[in-house]
C-alpha cells in the first residue's frame, strides 16, 4: 500500500514539474530571454539587414517618411507560427540619425512579411 501511494505522489510530482521544463523556465539559462525572445547572434547578417530594410521601406511607404538605413544595433527573434524579429535600427531622417525599435513578423513558407510597428525611441 505504501509503495502504491509513493508511486502516486511521484506521478503527481512529475505532472507538476514537467510543464515547467517544457517552457522557457526549464531551458538553459541565458538562451532565451523574457517571453521567449532570444538574441540574434550576428546582427550584421544580410538577412537581418533585409528585415530592417523592409521595416524602413514599409514605414516610409505608409507614413511618407524618408528613413535611410544606417545599421542594426541589436536584435532578438521569437518563434510563434512564424518568426518575429525585434530590432533596434539606426536610420537617418534628413540630417538626423535616430534609433528606431521595430518588430517584423515573417512566414517564409507563406511568402509573408509584415511590419508590426516601427517607433523612434532615442536620439543617436
Amino acid at each position: 500500500m505504501k509503495a502504491q501511494k509513493y508511486c502516486y505522489y511521484l506521478f503527481l510530482l512529475t505532472l507538476l514539474i514537467l510543464p515547467i521544463y517544457a517552457t522557457d523556465f526549464g531551458g538553459k539559462p541565458g538562451v532565451r530571454g523574457k517571453h521567449g525572445w532570444k538574441p540574434i547572434k550576428n546582427i550584421k547578417d544580410p538577412y537581418v539587414k533585409g528585415i530592417a530594410d523592409f521595416a524602413l521601406f514599409e514605414s516610409n511607404k505608409r507614413l511618407h517618411f524618408n528613413l535611410l538605413f544606417e545599421g542594426v544595433l541589436r536584435g532578438q527573434t521569437r518563434s510563434s507560427n512564424g518568426t518575429y524579429f525585434r530590432l533596434v535600427v539606426a536610420a537617418k531622417n534628413g540630417a538626423h540619425i535616430r534609433n528606431y525599435r521595430t518588430v517584423v513578423f515573417e512566414q517564409p513558407w507563406a511568402d509573408l512579411r509584415k511590419l508590426v510597428y516601427l517607433i523612434a525611441f532615442k536620439k543617436h
